[in-house]
């Protein structure tokens, strides 16, 4: 996951959806400010820091403790334990895991009792910890990280994968957020999209409909047929494949957090050119990003953070796996595999040009 940041360097991916759900917790509990514009530094005290000691989520470090960047994260191993649960259904995995899933979500993965062997890998999953060999993560609080985005909304934006994420947030903090069965007027008016919304039941009730946590499905972040940043009403244009490639950039300014992603979407066509290679693909994958890379450079606030995650890539027997692999699985273009092995050059469109960013 890439953290877009003009005041520090901050470059990191990772390929875990829990990873970036705990660099999310963890970023937003920093004291260190983050801007995707240049911003002057007054002298005197610094009110962000007083506002943060204020947010349930702010905790000092101990001087001799590393906390995690998303890199770091990633260099650990799996660790065995197994828990127990107190019934082997899933009210015992909601138990055990502090679920509170409130609705019957798509991706329902641990929830499938048929076949049995899939409730089964899914309870054997819980048996493993990942743990980051020389870094720590901060506690995770699921109330008062709700607490906090309940007063500092995200927006999270683009393919399934990224509605996984959404899903388990949900189910992680569903105590405190509910659905938003409101109109927030997220769309800006486009009534052919959909986007998925919660908000903390402080909020519930309140007039304008507020939102803390937003989803919206855009495979591509930019409409294929001339690289733009979609308006609502604009349709949704060219697609490869099936799915969803709604407006998002119209949003921006109401959330402090935003994070984007896109890439499994992306794959050799006529679009990009006569030969319909990779080749061709990746040069129109660097061409969308910088549409997007420009537009948030000019029109984020300096309070707001973005985040650019990347994909985690699969393997054509995931499914077979009871648990972790001992050695990684790089994919490598068979058939089967789509684009999986391009992911990691996907990622790097957006860490060359952030490592030359000028730091002001």
């Amino acid at each position: 996951m890439v953290e877009l940041s003009f005041k520090s360097q901050t470059y990191a991916v990772t390929g875990i959806s829990i990873a970036c759900l705990l660099t999310l917790w963890m970023l937003s509990s920093s004291n260190t400010r983050v801007a995707l514009v240049s911003e002057t530094v007054k002298d005197g005290p610094d009110p962000q820091q007083q506002h943060n000691r204020d947010d349930a989520l702010y905790q000092t470090l101990p001087k001799d403790k590393n906390l995690c960047s998303s890199d770091e994260y990633n260099q650990g191993k799996w660790v065995h334990q197994s828990i127990g649960l107190e019934s082997q259904n899933v009210d015992g995995i909601n138990k055990f895991v502090g679920y509170h899933c409130n609705w019957d979500f798509p991706h329902r993965c641990y929830r499938r009792q048929e076949p049995a062997s899939e409730f089964n890998r899914s309870r054997s999953i819980i048996d493993y910890t990942w743990q980051p060999d020389n870094c720590m993560v901060l506690p995770y609080q699921a109330r008062d990280f709700s607490k906090h985005l309940s007063e500092n909304p995200l927006l999270l934006v683009g393919d399934s994968i990224t509605q996984l994420m959404f899903e388990s947030m949900w189910c992680l903090l569903g105590q405190d957020l509910t659905a938003q069965n409101k109109d927030t007027q997220i769309s800006g008016g486009d009534t052919s999209m959909w986007a998925s919304q919660l908000v903390h039941r402080d909020l519930e009730y309140q007039d304008p409909a507020k939102v803390t946590v937003a989803y919206i499905r855009s495979d591509y972040l930019v409409k294929l047929d001339d690289f733009s940043l979609i308006k609502p009403n604009e349709g949704e244009g060219y697609q490869i494949g099936v799915g969803s490639n709604f407006p998002w950039v119209h949003a921006i300014p109401r959330f402090k957090y935003i994070m984007i992603n896109t890439g499994p979407h992306w794959h050799p066509d006529l679009k990009w050119g006569p030969n319909k290679d990779r080749q061709e693909l990746l040069q129109a994958f660097r061409k969308g990003m910088s549409k997007v890379f420009d537009y948030l450079k000019a029109h984020v606030k300096a309070d707001q953070r973005v985040w650019v995650r990347s994909t985690p890539y699969g393997h054509a027997k995931c499914s077979q796996y009871t648990s972790p692999s001992s050695h990684i699985i790089t994919p490598t273009g068979q058939k089967g595999e789509y684009e999986w092995d391009m992911f990691e050059q996907f990622d790097f469109v957006w860490k060359v040009p952030l490592k030359n960013v000028v730091c002001t």
